[in-house]
């Protein structure tokens, strides 16, 4: 039997008080409350936001990014179109924003910077830097947060999922089929491998265990489905959130083995995918038809796009609150019901234009989403007067010159008429010139409502749709405040409201699930040394983190100029000798270090490298007096050697002189006492080291 079982009565029944005493004994529901549970807050929470996507202009947003065009005809005429331009406002605003966002926070890389915590090592910290921005690029950190921002320019909401995945994989790799030949080398020098010349190259398959936090964007605000009572646009602090997900076989099967999963067996498993198939429901704000003649999004996730039944979707709910985490198949199995393993809430959200007691928040589409349909229309009726002219419009005697078509003026053409005035073009007037001016100030408003140009208006328009504060160069400067400073607020909030949070919880899974061998081995290929410290310093950290935004990038201007006055100052003569009184120094490592993060070069561990033993002996060499120092050097390696061998002989005599005395002492207790016989003397032997003591 293909399809799964349809839930129990128990299922379908309303919670109860004994539902809410098996949570309080063991920490979760029992299977059917908790499949009860999650359909229960689905529907509730996909009613609300079925509401809130038409109150926030959703569905419109799409169209207007779009800007589809329809082909339109002048009425009563035969296949003559009229003027419909399309006007991307909306989405040229919101391509001029994200690059701006996205630039201000990864004007450097990585985006953080991480100080140490008391009672915890600068060097430590660095290391966990390093582990961290390894695992960002890794996972795609900004391609994920960039989309998501896309999406909360345009709809007013973006949302992020992070957790952790532990998997396998296979990767090829290439080498000789025979081995190098190994020269011996000289005593305290390494062994010399002498790779093989031939042309013999092996194919070999290595499985790589992958042990990584994610980060993934949510394509679809519609398959997140939020606490309805949620009041403040951080979605962190809802009661609880469903993730509606799509999943194929090969996805169910991969959570087999994860804990707290119960997976049917893959005989069942893929029999869901064959007649009689399970067949996943779409959200309700999904089941409008798209029109393939101007709609470019993908086909949605609950549809079929192959015929391969391993690839075919079925829909799983995932509830999670702080404390338990439920997912559902299909509206009808429970195949996980366990603690929550992170402890909160895995979900990351960021909102364009807050709205007061509200999650969801206003995008682009909403705000300007007007002004792009007034320009629209106001830029077609232009065109359409213009061509209203271009063609003309004539009046003629009724019953006399009938035409057959239209008359289109062209030159040199001659048009024959019965009497002079029988037909005359129509008298119009020329082409409204105050629209341009009202184009140009619906632009203005719209620039001045996203923040999209630093050429924004400010106060009155003037004649031409702008502000005259542009025309001094104090005007230019304090505009251009103003818009960073909106811009700066969205960039401010999206690294204290996601970026930030993120990487504490990276820190936290980290020292939880990331195997030791893999931490090294980030941190021997980001450091390019191996790790000095106690790992158990990394586990035990406490750090801080701060987002390297561009509203640093003026204080990062100022340490530029700064830093020759410190370098000055901290390696002057007097400076130095007053350290040294106190017992102290200047670290030269650290001064070069912070000339290069200054300069934004990262090559400092290339340039800055330990000496070897040759070079060091080559830089004594070089130093005034050095061959002085070399000869003083000989002579008291020479006097040391003679007192060496001096101590030696002195050694060797009082050896010679204790065991003398040694021997001379057994000898007297080895003679017979006077007036005793021989046979009645007993004397125990008297260890050796007691007489060299003696």
């Amino acid at each position: 039997m293909a399809l799964l079982p349809q839930p129990s009565s128990e299922a379908n029944r309303p919670l109860e008080l004994k539902d809410a005493l098996h949570v309080l004994a063991t920490g979760t529901y029992a299977d059917d409350p908790a499949l009860h549970l999650v359909i229960a807050d689905a529907i509730r929470a996909e009613t609300s936001e079925q509401a809130k996507a038409w109150v926030m202009a959703w569905p419109q947003s799409s169209i207007l990014y779009q800007s589809p065009v329809s082909t339109k005809y002048w009425e009563g005429s035969s296949g003559v179109e009229r003027a419909n331009v399309p006007m991307f406002t909306v989405a040229t605003m919101v391509r001029s924003l994200v690059p701006q966002i996205m630039n201000g926070l990864f004007y450097e890389n990585p985006p953080f910077q991480i100080e140490p915590r008391p009672k915890t090592t600068k060097q430590a910290a660095r290391a966990i830097g390093a582990v961290i921005a390894y695992q960002l690029e890794d996972i795609d950190f900004r391609q994920e947060l960039e989309y998501s921002i896309n999406n909360s320019l345009i709809f007013g909401t973006g949302i992020w999922k992070w957790g952790w995945e532990t998997y396998t994989k296979e990767r090829k790799i290439y080498q000789r089929k025979n081995a190098p030949i190994v020269v011996k080398g000289q005593p305290g020098m390494e062994d010399i491998k002498i790779p093989e010349t031939d042309d013999d190259i092996e194919e070999v398959i290595r499985t790589e265990y992958i042990d990584r936090p994610t980060f993934e964007h949510i394509v679809n605000l519609r398959h997140i489905l939020v606490d309805p009572g949620l009041n403040v646009p951080d979605i962190r602090k809802g009661r609880f959130v469903i993730h509606r997900r799509y999943v194929t076989f090969h996805d169910l099967d991969k959570l087999r083995n994860r804990p707290g999963f119960t997976i049917p067996p893959q005989a069942e498993l893929l029999a869901l995918f064959f007649p009689p198939a399970e067949v996943p429901d779409a959200a309700p704000s999904e089941t409008a038809a798209q029109n393939p003649n101007w709609d470019a999004r993908a086909e949605p996730r609950y549809k079929e796009t192959t015929e391969d039944p391993f690839s075919k979707p079925l829909e799983i709910l995932e509830r999670w609150d702080n404390e338990r985490y439920i997912v559902v198949l299909q509206k009808k199995l429970v195949i996980c019901n366990d603690e929550n393993p992170y402890g909160e809430i895995p979900f990351l959200s960021i909102g364009w234009w807050d709205v007061p007691e509200a999650f969801w928040s206003m995008g682009l589409g909403k705000t300007i989403g007007p002004e792009q349909r007034l320009q629209q229309g106001v830029t077609n009726s232009w065109l359409d007067n213009i061509a209203l002219n271009l063609q003309g419009v004539f009046t003629r005697v009724r019953g006399k010159n009938i035409p057959t078509q239209p008359i289109r003026i062209s030159p040199g053409k001659i048009i024959d008429v019965d009497e002079k005035d029988a037909m005359k073009p129509l008298t119009r007037t020329d082409a409204v010139p105050e629209a341009g001016n009202m184009l140009q100030a619906s632009q203005a408003r719209a620039e001045q409502v996203s923040g999209a140009n630093e050429l924004i208006t400010q106060g009155s328009l003037g004649g031409g749709g702008r502000s005259s504060i542009t025309r001094t160069a104090a005007g230019v400067n304090a505009l251009s405040s103003g818009t960073s400073i909106r811009i700066q607020d969205f960039v401010e909030k999206l690294a204290y409201q996601v970026i930030i949070p993120f990487l504490y919880n990276v820190q936290k899974m980290n020292a939880a699930m990331l195997p030791l061998t893999t931490l090294k081995s980030i941190l021997s290929e980001e450091l390019q040394q191996a790790y000095e410290g106690d790992v158990l310093d990394l586990l035990n950290a406490r750090v801080h983190f701060n987002i390297s935004a561009a509203s640093r990038l003026q204080a990062r201007r100022n340490m530029a100029q700064a830093l020759p006055i410190i370098i000055q100052f901290t390696m002057s003569k007097q400076i130095i000798e007053s350290l040294a009184v106190e017992g102290k120094k200047v670290n030269a490592t650290e001064i070069i270090r912070m000339l290069f993060e200054v300069s934004d070069w990262k090559n400092n561990k290339e340039v800055i490298v330990d000496m070897t033993e040759e070079d060091k002996q080559r830089f004594f060499a070089m130093q005034p007096g050095a061959a002085k120092a070399m000869e003083l050097q000989a002579k008291s390696q020479l006097q040391d050697k003679a007192h060496e061998q001096k101590k030696e002989i002195v050694e060797q005599e009082n050896t010679a002189r204790a065991a003398r005395q040694v021997i001379q002492e057994a000898t007297k207790q080895a003679q017979p006492l006077a007036g005793v016989p021989e046979q009645a003397v007993s004397v125990p032997p008297t260890p050796i080291s007691n007489l060299m003591g003696q």
